[in-house]
């Protein structure tokens, strides 16, 4: 069961994720995971954590991002999930089009794409945001 200690913001920056992530670490010392908005604020807060001896603490990003990818494959950051970034572009111009020929939204507001989660077991096939074969 995840508990949640704290919740900051760090703007998507990795300067102020590492700040933020050291002042969480002081005020939760037996903290066990961090979930990052993006793949630079978990690089911040995995560089904190790192600074302070605590490479135990699981950190997981989102973007799937090169230095990531690349912390993963070392033993840093646990994981990145990866948004279908091209889908979402083709899906979004898509809808735009038909708006501007026929006046059509879409059916719902909402669109739910699948992510996919890159660990060490997929991290060498993850370059530059896509996956390759």
């Amino acid at each position: 069961d995840l508990k949640m200690v704290a919740q900051q913001s760090a703007n998507w920056s990795q300067t102020e994720a590492y700040s933020k992530m050291e002042s969480i670490l002081q005020a939760n010392p037996d903290i066990k995971g961090v979930i990052s908005g993006n793949d630079t604020m978990a690089m911040g807060a995995y560089a904190a954590l790192a600074a302070a001896n605590r490479k135990d603490v699981i950190v997981v990003g989102f973007d799937g991002s090169n230095d990531v990818r690349d912390s993963i494959a070392s033993g840093g950051i646990k994981a990145t999930v990866l948004q279908p970034a091209f889908a979402q572009a083709q899906m979004a111009v898509e809808q735009a089009n038909d708006f501007i020929k026929n006046k059509k939204s879409p059916a719902k507001e909402k669109q739910l794409m699948d992510c996919v989660l890159i660990n060490g077991d997929n991290a060498a096939k993850l370059e530059t945001f896509a996956l390759t074969n």
